[in-house]
């Protein structure tokens, strides 16, 4: 209704855009066994994120599952086999939508 009238309007309450693809996913090695730590930067437009596991090959995409869902920029996947690579992605969930994966990270796990 303002904006049929001819005013202006500062910003909409929210947006209609997909959450953006996180970056910066980064895989460690945790101090305990069979257990990787990961992070990124907080994604505009992310109320949670899920993240799947890939102990194959990242290019092998029935092979990715997903290990958990979180609220923060940060997450320890646990039961994970010791002396193997394993790949990591993430994606971000919001009002509007699922956004895209993110780039891949690995790490060995312990």
């Amino acid at each position: 209704l303002i904006l049929s009238a001819g005013f202006f309007v500062r910003r909409t309450s929210r947006s209609e855009e997909e959450p953006a693809m996180p970056q910066k996913l980064r895989a460690r090695i945790s101090e305990h066994a069979g257990e990787a730590r990961l992070d990124w930067a907080t994604t505009r437009g992310a109320a949670l994120y899920v993240v799947e596991h890939n102990a194959v090959s990242p290019d092998q995409t029935e092979a990715w599952v997903q290990v958990g869902e979180t609220t923060r920029i940060r997450l320890v996947v646990k039961g994970l086999a010791s002396a193997r690579e394993h790949w990591f992605r993430v994606r971000a969930i919001g009002s509007t939508g699922r956004g895209p994966w993110s780039d891949v990270a690995f790490t060995l796990v312990r």
